[in-house]
């Protein structure tokens, strides 16, 4: 996951609006879009036109204002393969706007596909990975979004596939996960013929939201969670008033979903760093990191 931008709704130098990049397999998925993520993309080397995928949480600017212009690149640079934006309805609204104002045509395929936030919903799946949206708490209707890799195919030692002549059909048993015995009794067990199958990932991504215990349920058990962290908590009443989060509020959504690393982000602009942010939290839940932008983080399997 690189982080193309993690302030909250003022700007900054060094902190753009909201916008991050996962990568999955080699699949790019662009979670929201704030101002200045065509420049982030750039500046963080991210092969911006393999970007099939682009989900938008609400649509408050600071997290979706990049995304006409970056469509109008993508038609500048001349793609021709489809791209799949998610989120509000009326977002699809905003994007026909901007194309009948500026007698734009788009020389590519966009599938627009409307969110809901009254329940979790798949919203792209394929062989490799499932994205899926979950509701959250804000001033407007918002989704989280969740990425989870698909478990691996477990792959037949090419040594066993040699010495023990191993045929199709208990090729495919092995990758299974059964275990082979042939009629003359040899037995050829899957966990010594087969590689060991690495643990599928998850990442979870909380966007603007107020302290939500349900959101804790939401992302059970998720390698990575990034939350929403704008206030410090001397700012309770302010975050409540906002619907938004203190760092402490992050972290005990994290801790209650007992997810491997905690990423907190959307920091207001009136701190100059996250370091009182990452105290209060760590207090709660150690393993949590300040985002910034630039910064990219692996995502491990962490049960």
């Amino acid at each position: 996951m690189t982080i193309l931008g993690c302030g909250a709704a003022l700007p900054l130098p060094g902190r753009n609006p909201t916008a991050q990049v996962v990568n999955v397999h080699e699949k790019q998925f662009l979670l929201d879009c704030g101002e200045g993520t065509q420049i982030a993309l750039r500046h963080a080397r991210v092969r911006m036109m393999r970007i099939d995928h682009i989900a938008i949480s609400h649509l408050h600017g600071d997290h979706y204002l990049g995304l006409p212009g970056l469509i109008s690149t993508f038609n500048l640079l001349g793609r021709t393969r489809a791209l799949h934006v998610y989120g509000p309805p009326k977002l699809q609204e905003v994007l026909a706007l901007h194309q009948e104002v500026g007698e734009g045509r788009l020389d590519f395929p966009l599938h627009f596909h409307p969110t809901q936030t009254e329940k979790r919903a798949v919203l792209f799946e394929d062989k490799s990975v499932v994205l899926e949206s979950f509701p959250v708490r804000h001033r407007i209707p918002t989704t989280g979004f969740l990425l989870r890799e698909k478990p691996k195919e477990p792959g037949v030692k090419r040594e066993w596939v040699r010495d023990h002549d191993l045929v199709p059909s208990e090729i495919l048993a092995l990758k299974r996960g059964e275990d082979v015995v042939r009629p003359n009794g040899e037995a050829i067990p899957f966990s010594k013929a087969c590689h060991p199958v690495p643990d599928a990932r998850s990442y979870a991504f909380a966007a603007d939201t107020k302290y939500w215990t349900a959101v804790a349920e939401f992302v059970q058990g998720v390698d990575v969670l990034y939350h929403e962290a704008t206030f410090d908590d001397g700012m309770k009443a302010r975050a409540e008033k906002t619907y938004h989060t203190t760092a402490s509020q992050a972290a005990k959504v994290a801790r209650d979903a007992g997810v491997g690393q905690l990423v907190i982000g959307h920091v207001s602009a009136r701190y100059d760093s996250p370091s009182l942010h990452l105290d209060q939290a760590r207090a709660i839940f150690p393993n949590v990191v300040a985002a910034s932008d630039g910064q990219v983080i692996p995502v491990q399997a962490h049960l």
